[in-house]
């Protein structure tokens, strides 16, 4: 088991590595439960309908285990979910079974599941107890940790919540064996994320799985997520965002950084409403009109992009951006939260781990990385 202690000004609290301590033989998430919140007397576990299919037996165990009173709260699969709508049916929930702030609420899923989850617990009764149990690579190494806890609001991604730092994260590996090759190449464009950004071992770590598997195999992404190194790579992108919410817990300077990609990740998911590119695709897509932003405002060389691009196709991971008005992402890039009403500012690079922020760049150009990482032109 690795644990790592985050440490923020609200609170600080365990974030607990180890494969099979939900789903194993021998779970001991029961006891954990009761060690972390003894003073909770009811418990209210918020998943989606897919991740219920999967693992109904073993949620009814961890809730048993709890010996708290309990009720499980399900939502269709998908970024949909993620609304105000919803979160208030949450609340209806919580007020029918007489939540109080003692009490804990359970986020079981992916990062949609976290995301509105953590923002219930933020505003019901000014804040309860809350644990996530991320189900996706996105969400055990990055959205469960650090305290950001949102919605949408109609097509515009996470316009709407706070902060709010969970009482505990308990991290199982084995609940990535059920992922679909989609949902890991979903999670890799985020662990890419922390290698290109902050940690280049990362990286190496990845090539040397990929090293040990047969290229041809057509089980390559599955397992490169069952080697046992893959535990250290999630643990190093969970240990390097502990280290930068600790630093800018309220994203107003360094953790930024963490959104390296998404700028353009998030306009794409706006221009094309949420439904046509998933989220780790839009980041994934995002990095790399980022690095070309870099090269034609000459930060970096073509060499970065070279190598991430060999890198993203041993992963499967789109580089290219399908057909998509220009002017529909420009419009949706001023909505990023890093920009004001007079001001621009992209993350950029020089080279692996050696991020930049980049102010007010000519228009021309940001539309001149959208068009040439087309992967084909309007019919």
């Amino acid at each position: 088991m690795k644990k790592i202690i985050a440490k923020t000004k609200l609170r600080n609290y365990p974030v607990i590595i180890e494969s099979g301590i939900l789903l194993g033989e021998s779970s001991r998430a029961g006891t954990i439960l009761k060690k972390i919140f003894p003073g909770s007397e009811k418990v209210v576990l918020v998943t989606d309908e897919k991740v219920l299919s999967l693992y109904k037996h073993k949620i009814d165990g961890l809730l048993s285990s709890t010996d708290k009173e309990h009720k499980i709260v399900t939502f269709p699969d998908g970024e949909k979910s993620k609304n105000l709508s919803c979160t208030k049916i949450i609340y209806r929930k919580l007020l029918d079974f007489n939540i109080h702030r003692n009490d804990l609420i359970i986020a079981f899923g992916g990062g949609v599941i976290g995301d509105l989850t953590g923002f219930a617990a933020s505003t019901f009764h000014r804040g309860i107890k809350l644990l996530h149990i991320p189900t996706t690579i996105i969400s055990q190494v990055d959205s469960s940790i650090g305290g950001k806890v949102v919605v949408n609001l109609n097509s515009f991604k996470n316009i709407i919540g706070s902060f709010y730092q969970p009482h505990a994260v308990i991290i199982d590996l084995a609940l990535l064996s059920t992922l679909k090759e989609k949902e890991i190449i979903n999670g890799l464009a985020e662990v890419l994320k922390y290698g290109i950004v902050f940690d280049k071992k990362i990286i190496e770590l990845i090539n040397i799985i990929l090293k040990k598997i047969d290229q041809n195999s057509e089980k390559i992404l599955f397992e490169l997520i069952r080697n046992k190194k893959f535990e250290e790579i999630i643990y190093r992108c969970c240990k390097i965002k502990t280290e930068v919410v600790y630093k800018d817990e309220f994203d107003t300077g360094l953790r930024n950084l963490l959104n390296f990609g998404h700028t353009f990740g998030h306009a794409i998911e706006k221009a094309t409403e949420l439904e046509e590119i998933s989220h780790g695709e839009a980041v994934a897509i995002g990095m790399i009109l980022a690095i070309d932003l870099s090269i034609k405002l000459r930060l970096s060389g073509q060499e970065i992009k070279d190598e991430i691009i060999k890198l993203y196709k041993a992963l499967k991971l789109q580089h290219e951006l399908p057909w998509i008005d220009p002017d529909l992402i420009l419009a949706a890039i001023k909505f990023d939260k890093k920009f004001t009403s007079k001001q621009d500012r992209f993350i950029l690079l020089k080279a692996l781990n050696r991020p930049l922020f980049y102010c007010n760049i000519d228009e021309k150009i940001i539309r001149q990385s959208i068009e040439e990482n087309m992967s084909h032109k309007k019919d």
